[in-house]
C-alpha cells in the first residue's frame, strides 16, 4: 500500500501570519526520506506555488487556486475552472448595481495586498497573478452576502470561505485536481493500492479532506466549520498550523508502519 499526501498551505503546512514551515520540518524530511509524494493543494496562484515548491525542493505536481488547475511535473496543465477574465467584469457590474461593499485582489495594488497579508511586495505580485479566482474581503451585511451568493450561482460561480479571504470562482474545488492526480499517479506507479492523506484547516479544504482516505483537520479559527464524513480515518489536531501538521503526519506514518492506519473507523488522533 502506497501513500500520497495532499496539503493546504496557509494555516496548515505554513504559519498563517509568518508563512514559516519550520515547525513541520521533521515530517517533511520524513516524507522525503520515504519518497512519499507531497502534493500542494492551495488557493495560492501557480506563480506563488512554483516559488514555494522551489523553497521546499519539491518536484511533484501541484494544484493551484482552490483546485482550478493541476500542474503536472511533466509541465502539462489540466484546467478545471473557468478563466477569471470571462466573468470578473460581470461580477463587478453586480457590485456596482447593488452597491455591494467588498474589494478583492483585482482592486488592490501589490503594496495593498502586502499590507493586508504580510507578504512581501514580490510575493504579493505573485499572489495578484490570478487566472481563475478572485479572493475578496466582504464588508457588507449577511443578507447582502446571501443575495450575492445566489447571483453568483446564477452565473455558475461560487463563493468559498478560506482562512483569510472568501474566493469567487467557478464550480470546482480542491478535490477535482486531487482525484485527477491520484489517477495519474496510480498509472505511473502501476498500483491500485494507494492511500490518500489530506490536511487542511479551512472550509475551502472540505472537499479535498472528504475525498481522502485519511483526513487531518488542522486546528484553526474556522476548522470547526469543516464537515467531512467520508474519510476512513478522521484526525483533529490540538494545535494549529505546521506544528499540528507535523504531529499528525508523524503519527500517520507510525500507524502506516504498523498497518493500523485505516483498519478502524476514525478514532481521532490529537497532537500534543
Amino acid at each position: 500500500m502506497a501513500l500520497i499526501v495532499f496539503t493546504d498551505l496557509d494555516g496548515s503546512l505554513m504559519e498563517h501570519e509568518t508563512y514559516s514551515i519550520e515547525p513541520a520540518r521533521e515530517a517533511l524530511e520524513e516524507l522525503t526520506a520515504r519518497k512519499i509524494p507531497l502534493i500542494l493543494n492551495s488557493s495560492k496562484t501557480a506563480a506563488e506555488m512554483a516559488a514555494i515548491q522551489e523553497r521546499l525542493d519539491l518536484h511533484t505536481a501541484f494544484i493551484c487556486e482552490n483546485g482550478a488547475a493541476l500542474h503536472l511535473d511533466t509541465g502539462e496543465i489540466i484546467e478545471f475552472g473557468a478563466r477569471r477574465e470571462t466573468w470578473l467584469d460581470e461580477v463587478h457590474q453586480l457590485r456596482t448595481q447593488h452597491n455591494y461593499s467588498f474589494h478583492g485582489f483585482n482592486d488592490w495594488s501589490p503594496s495593498e495586498i502586502s499590507a493586508i497579508t504580510g507578504l512581501t511586495i514580490a510575493q504579493a505580485d505573485q499572489a495578484k497573478t490570478r487566472f481563475y479566482s478572485e479572493p475578496i474581503l466582504w464588508r457588507d451585511s449577511e443578507s447582502a452576502l446571501q443575495r450575492f451568493q445566489y447571483e453568483l450561482q446564477e452565473m455558475n460561480l461560487q463563493l468559498l470561505q478560506g482562512g483569510r479571504f472568501q474566493s469567487i470562482q467557478g464550480v470546482y474545488d480542491k478535490s477535482d485536481g486531487m482525484r485527477s492526480m491520484v489517477i495519474d499517479y496510480s498509472k505511473q506507479q502501476q498500483t491500485r493500492s494507494l492511500t490518500t492523506v489530506a490536511l487542511g484547516d479551512s472550509p475551502n479544504d472540505t472537499a479535498m479532506l472528504d475525498a481522502a482516505d485519511v483526513a487531518v483537520i488542522i486546528k484553526s479559527g474556522k476548522s470547526s466549520l469543516i464537515r467531512c464524513p467520508a474519510p476512513q480515518r478522521l484526525i483533529h489536531t490540538k494545535i494549529p498550523g505546521p506544528a499540528g501538521w507535523n504531529d499528525a503526519l508523524l503519527e500517520i506514518l507510525k500507524l502506516y508502519d504498523s498497518d493500523q492506519l485505516i483498519n478502524s473507523k476514525s478514532n481521532p488522533i490529537t497532537g500534543n
